[in-house]
């Protein structure tokens, strides 16, 4: 019988091969959001061989999984993804730009690792209490559409992670340690006005009667003067992008019907998105009626900011100081030289540590003298309790929000490799990378042994996000939703 943790990671060995197989498949897959049938069903199926109970179409989501072992609480989850970026396949393992398929996809933010470390952890977390006759529920979450798609908002808002004690992640990267940092809210729009073609008539009393039309690339050209004004009043911590996706496809002296813009809006907080986009609704509202047209709002994603749980980043830290970080060999440091060349990113060491300074202020110093000049970071960053904000959003912020949650990033590729890059998709089925999801798992499996074995523990994390949580409005930016009964439609004075 085993009984220990140490016990555990030797088992986590022992079924490595399982394990990497299965990241391997994913990364050929590499399915877009929503579509991830093969990738979803692939975790799936060796969940089921484990004893797990298998649920698909949570929240109407057809690659949307919970797995289920156990019985009774503390009821632990592992967060999955498997979802792979459009525009950048690549070969394996090759220094320069090599698509397999042209405009195909490929995983630049490593999700076929993601899941697969998630689900290498929850099955541990089976064998741990299956072998010591320990009560409590194991969970793995298959999370569809991380990339734009908002999977886990969607299952978070169908009550997924109501009843789950907290919540286990990690993300593959090009350093070590806890995501102890505020990632920002963000909500992005789509904006459609719609025109219509001139037209002449007559009328029963024999006059003719004109309607000029309506241009809509008009409107669309007053919207962006008037989206660019709204930014001067919009707090400095704002990222705001855009990009026009249809300006008419008419003919050359005829009438736009039809044009088309995306807004992003990034904040520190939800309630700033919330009311940045009302005031960009109500521009849109103003170009529409100023030309005539029909104006179509529709929500693309929404995040929401994370709520930190230190009490359980801190256990998480503490596990990942026990298995320490991705054991390398000599074939591995020439391999990580040989992509870290290749990357020939101007300035790309210089940016890393100017985070690194605003992230770890004092402590970041050591830190950089320790990785400078090193084509692969295998250091543990110290743990801290980072307020800064980081300029990215994920949905697993919306799960924080519902059951403390906590991530922990391991290095899988080279140093300064840029995330969404077709070079992460080359270095995704090195044994770097594969190392890297063995220690994710492991870090993963033991935090959520020490929930299941520690309920003074557990109670103090539960207790900080009771503490949290009350003193903030979770105001939920929901994706796959178009605002304000459907459609709204200005104009047409």
């Amino acid at each position: 019988m085993l009984k220990t943790q140490d016990d555990i990671l030797k088992l986590i060995e022992e079924k490595r091969q399982k394990y990497i197989d299965a990241s391997l498949d994913i990364w050929d897959y590499a399915e877009p959001i929503f579509e991830e049938f093969k990738s979803s069903k692939r975790l799936a199926k060796i969940l089921e061989e484990e004893g797990f109970k298998i649920i698909f179409g949570v929240a109407e989501l057809p690659t949307a999984f919970i797995a289920e072992w156990g019985k009774g609480e503390p009821i632990i989850g592992y967060m999955g993804e498997y979802d792979a970026l459009p525009g950048i396949s690549q070969a394996a393992n090759t220094t320069e730009r090599k698509p397999i398929k042209k405009d195909g996809y490929g995983h630049g933010c490593g999700h076929h690792i993601l899941g697969t470390a998630a689900m290498a952890a929850a099955i541990a977390n089976k064998d741990y209490l299956e072998l010591n006759n320990m009560e409590g529920t194991v969970r793995f979450y298959g999370c569809p559409a991380e990339e734009g798609g908002g999977g886990k908002v969607l299952m978070n808002n169908a009550g997924a992670f109501d009843d789950c004690a907290a919540a286990i992640s990690w993300h593959p990267t090009d350093d070590n340690g806890i995501w102890s940092i505020n990632f920002h809210a963000q909500q992005k729009v789509e904006y459609t006005f719609k025109g219509r073609k001139p037209y002449v008539k007559e009328s029963s009393d024999s006059n003719i009667l004109t309607d000029y039309g309506a241009n809509s690339l008009d409107a669309l050209q007053l919207f962006i003067m008037g989206a660019q004004i709204l930014r001067t009043h919009l707090d400095p911590c704002f990222i705001v992008r855009s990009s026009i996706l249809k300006t008419g496809d008419e003919k050359i002296d005829e009438l736009p019907t039809e044009s088309k813009i995306i807004y992003s809006y990034r904040a520190h907080t939800n309630k700033q998105i919330q009311k940045a986009m009302e005031l960009l609704h109500n521009v849109a509202k103003g170009a529409a009626v100023m030309t005539d047209c029909e104006l179509i709002a529709e929500y693309k994603t929404g995040y929401s900011e994370m709520l930190s749980n230190r009490s359980l980043e801190r256990i998480m830290h503490e596990k990942f100081e026990k298995v320490g970080t991705v054991p390398m060999t000599e074939q591995d440091w020439n391999y990580a030289e040989k992509m870290h060349t290749a990357l020939l990113l101007k300035d790309g060491e210089q940016a890393t540590f100017d985070l690194m300074r605003l992230l770890y202020e004092e402590q970041a110093e050591p830190i950089i003298e320790q990785v400078k000049g090193k084509p692969y970071n295998n250091l543990l960053y110290p743990f801290r309790e980072i307020n800064v904000h980081k300029p990215g959003s994920t949905d697993i912020c919306d799960v924080s929000w519902t059951t403390p949650t906590t991530q922990c990033v391991v290095a899988c590729y080279a140093k300064d490799t840029l995330g969404h890059s077709w070079q992460e998709v080359a270095q995704g089925r090195s044994d770097i990378c594969m190392k890297g999801m063995l220690v994710a798992s492991k870090v993963m499996a033991l935090t959520g042994i020490e929930l299941f074995e520690n309920p003074k523990a557990l109670r103090a994390v539960r207790n900080e996000f009771e503490t949290k949580r009350p003193g903030k409005v979770y105001i939920p930016l929901n994706s796959k939703k178009i605002v304000e009964n459907e459609m709204i439609k200005y104009g047409k004075l």
